[in-house]
């Protein structure tokens, strides 16, 4: 019992020094906001995070263009949230890196393993489930789910 005490104070500890970490370098930390395990992330002064939101453990945040999440967002364990790609529309040897801005609006939950793709927008409450891949704009009050993200259920 005494164990399992200290191993939550560990790890309340932590988190708290991670969330200051990241309050350092990212663009804006709301004081309210928490990051919850260890996160890999590129270009922290491009990522805005609201209040009452939370990054969980093994989130990758390639934020090469801005990344802005609301607040009241819930991102889930494992999740990709990356702004950059190749123009594949040129031909191979002459292929250049992109990158696109990604908003994440208030309420949004991103279930674990999903990945966020460039220039996507998901709108207000909208759940992404887990492992969907997100390549397109998702609207408010949806659930979407799959590879690629389908709406499957309006949420009321």
């Amino acid at each position: 019992m005494i164990k399992i005490k200290i191993f939550k104070f560990l790890n309340k500890t932590l988190n708290k020094i991670r969330t200051f970490y990241w309050r350092i370098f990212f663009g804006r930390l709301s004081s309210k906001s928490r990051v919850l395990g260890r996160v890999k992330v590129y270009s922290p002064e491009n990522i805005f995070l609201g209040k009452f939101s939370s990054i969980n453990e093994g989130v990758l945040l390639n934020a090469r263009e801005k990344i802005k999440i609301g607040d009241y967002v819930h991102i889930s364990p494992f999740c990709i949230i990356n702004t950059g790609g190749l123009n594949y529309q040129l031909k191979k040897e002459k292929r250049k890196h992109i990158a696109k801005e990604i908003i994440i609006e208030d309420g949004v939950w991103i279930g674990s393993g999903a990945i966020i793709n460039p220039g996507v927008k998901i709108g207000e409450n909208s759940v992404i489930g887990a492992g969907a891949v997100v390549s397109k704009d998702i609207p408010a009050n949806v659930i979407a789910v799959g590879v690629p993200a389908k709406i499957i259920k309006k949420i009321t």
